[in-house]
């Protein structure tokens, strides 16, 4: 192990270190499978333009399976930072959107650029003193935002419209820091980020007092001025990655504890990986230092995977990077291993994500100069030969870097939201590749390749009630998800200020759900945790009624369990009336034998019901429906065909303010069934909240 003041001449010999030759990764032992060109599985891309409700530069994006947030859109919901929204408290903030309702939450927060997200899945439940509530609960559930904005680093407590903001501890410049990518430790609640600006990675501890009005924080020093720490990642064991991308830095980083054990003591030190600059070309790209000009997510940002493998963007030599261990298997010894995996067309990866392990492991990108949402099959991957993949023996490097104790001022606000319901598009997206082995297959016999680009992604000029009026052309995809339904993921447009749900059946990679998302339960013995989501139906779209009025609606509601919170209905009509549903108050779901087929991902049709809620903001009032998906597919024409409504709302007294029947002119509805899937492996508590 180095000295730390040796550390900064240890990086500089790093960054112009010739590093060993190409390598087969010891996972690819198998003989390739022969080739086929295509055709590829394509995807159905809805598209939500979401510039005049809720304003610009969407960005990064998480999903939320089962609503564990809380912020009415019920599930599943994904969560997408923005920079220019239109709430009136802070261009810089939130929104929690439903794919499958377009309801959208928004919440604005601060000013500036936001810098990552995540959420907080299986930590542990604990309380704090709050000077403005008296007490705050933080939990699963809780959404961490950090940025290079007013607010540095910030939590929006589940379930709630309460946020605390905390200043981030800096060496040199305490009043200033700016934190950009975050991370939970699953375990702790403790949340991690990155000071690009002072070379510095931190560790918030939320709950953990330093004095009044401050909580206890522990930095390390990972590069010094300059380095641009930026995306982080924790891995099972609960140790923090991150990566160096400042001029001359192209460097993965882990935080390790030393002999005694524990994590932010004086003998801690790093564990560094330099990543392979091929052909002379910079792997990442420089995190600015007060905001991104060219109004884009810097690249490396990292992701763990079940397998224990972190994978990262290199937006500078356009790759997608995979450290892992060697033949010895321990990451963190002479025989690491860096894949570096490309295709023809891929250009500027933006966020990454992944779901699932072994054969089914995918990694979702999106491409900002590539107009792209990509899929990256590992098992496919590692079959493919250069150029589309390249490994090389990386050994790992370390030096000391103790652990320094400090604090962080907060304070506490609540913010009231704005909803809206959005109706998208609806568009085709053939996938685009060079070749795959054909031993990987959609359900249908459909090769699935390496990487499966899906460009150019549709961006339309405008949109009303889900019509879509000429091409914007490439709208930067940025933000993306892992799955969070069969074959779906989201994302953003960065500059086309719209969000994205892709379908296809080339995401094969399992549900990503975790015990705490759904509740308490018991695995069987030596089997995997089993959940059942509820049959229930969605859908969003419009009608009109007989004097002319645009009608809009969106809606989750479950077959069963009427006060579930996870019940949600919005409707939305002529000078800006909104009937916001609070309780649904009877639900049934039949099947109406004049329809027919019945939906093929469920065996009913209809959903005939009743709530309670607010109309125009005042409590009292009431709504009655009738909702049917007839269920078609591409090939039987747009989804929405012959889907039908009628809606009845009535106000404090019982009047009849609305009374809307027939078909939807835009949009559609969904019936799904009772389903179960298995839980994605993520260590931590299950608690309930």
């Amino acid at each position: 192990m180095t000295t730390k003041a040796s550390a900064v001449a240890v990086i500089l010999l790093v960054t112009v270190a010739v590093w060993g030759a190409a390598v087969s990764p010891p996972a690819s032992t198998a003989e390739p499978a022969p080739t086929t060109t295509g055709p590829f599985p394509g995807a159905t891309v809805r598209v939500f333009d979401t510039l005049a409700p809720l304003g610009a530069t969407p960005g990064e994006s998480l999903e939320d399976p089962t609503g564990l947030t809380g912020h009415g859109t019920s599930f599943p919901t994904i969560v997408t930072t923005y920079a220019r929204d239109n709430h009136p408290v802070g261009p810089s903030g939130l929104s929690y959107w439903n794919p499958d309702c377009g309801l959208f939450t928004l919440y604005g927060k601060t000013v500036g650029f936001p810098g990552g997200v995540d959420i907080n899945l299986t930590g542990p439940v604990q309380s704090a003193p709050s000077f403005a509530f008296g007490d705050v609960t933080f939990g699963p559930g809780d959404v961490w935002v950090p940025g290079l904005q007013e607010h540095p680093l910030y939590v929006h407590f589940a379930g709630t419209n309460r946020f605390r903001t905390f200043g981030t501890p800096s060496r040199t410049t305490p009043s200033d820091a700016r934190a950009f990518g975050v991370k939970v430790d699953q375990r702790t609640g403790n949340v991690f980020v990155a000071l690009p600006a002072d070379g510095n990675l931190v560790r918030v501890d939320p709950t953990a007092p330093q004095s009044p009005g401050f909580v206890a924080t522990i930095d390390w020093w990972v590069g010094g001025l300059g380095a641009g720490p930026s995306g982080v990642t924790v891995d099972d064991a609960g140790r923090p990655y991150t990566t160096l991308s400042g001029e001359g830095f192209d460097i993965v980083v882990r935080v390790d504890s030393g002999p005694d054990g524990v994590q932010g003591t004086d003998d801690d030190f790093l564990t560094y990986w330099q990543v392979p600059n091929r052909n002379g070309i910079r792997s990442f790209r420089t995190v600015p230092a007060v905001a991104p000009f060219q109004e884009e997510y810097p690249n490396a940002i990292l992701t763990t995977d079940d397998n224990g493998n972190v994978w990262f963007t290199e937006s500078g030599s356009n790759e997608i990077g995979r450290l892992s261990a060697g033949p010895d298997g321990v990451l963190g010894s002479a025989d690491d291993v860096i894949c570096e995996y490309t295709t023809p067309g891929l250009a500027n990866p933006q966020q990454i994500a992944n779901t699932g392990a072994g054969n089914l492991l995918q990694v979702y990108f999106t491409e900002g100069d590539g107009n792209s949402v990509s899929v990256l099959t590992e098992s496919e991957a590692d079959l493919a030969g250069e150029p589309t993949r390249v490994c090389t023996t990386v050994p790992a490097e370390t030096f000391a870097s103790p652990g320094f104790r400090g604090g962080a001022q907060f304070f506490d606000e609540e913010i009231e939201p704005l909803q809206t319901v959005i109706v998208p598009t609806i568009q085709r997206v053939q996938g685009v590749a060079d070749a795959a082995s054909g031993g990987t297959t959609t359900a249908a016999g459909e090769p699935i390749p390496p990487i499966l680009r899906f460009s150019p992604m549709p961006n339309p000029l405008a949109s009303v009630d889900g019509t879509p009026m000429g091409d914007a052309g490439n709208g930067f995809p940025s933000g993306m998800t892992g799955v969070y339904a069969s074959n779906r993921v989201a994302g953003a447009y960065l500059r086309g200020n719209k969000h994205f749900e892709l379908e296809s059946e080339a995401v094969i990679a399992p549900l990503a759900l975790t015990r705490s998302l759904v509740g308490s339960a018991t695995p069987p013995p030596g089997g995997p945790i089993i959940y059942q989501l509820p049959a229930r139906m969605t859908g969003s779209g419009s009608l009109f009624t007989a004097g002319g009025t645009r009608v809009r609606h969106g809606f989750v509601l479950r077959c069963t369990d009427t006060g579930a919170r996870d019940n949600t209905l919005e409707v939305t009509w002529g000078d800006g009336n909104r009937f916001h549903m609070e309780r649904l108050t009877n639900g049934a779901c039949t099947d109406d034998p004049s329809i027919s087929p019945n939906p093929r991902h469920a065996d009913f049709d209809t959903f005939t019901g009743a709530g309670s809620g607010r109309l125009n903001g005042s409590a009292g009032a009431t709504a009655e429906w009738k909702f049917t998906a007839t269920g078609k597919t591409k090939d039987e024409g747009a989804p929405g065909i012959g889907d039908t409504a009628r809606i009845v709302i009535r106000d404090a007294t019982g009047a009849v303010v609305l009374d809307v029947s027939g078909p939807l002119e835009q949009g559609g509805h969904r019936a799904h069934k009772a389903s179960k899937h298995p839980a994605k492996k993520v260590t931590g508590n299950s608690p309930t909240r």
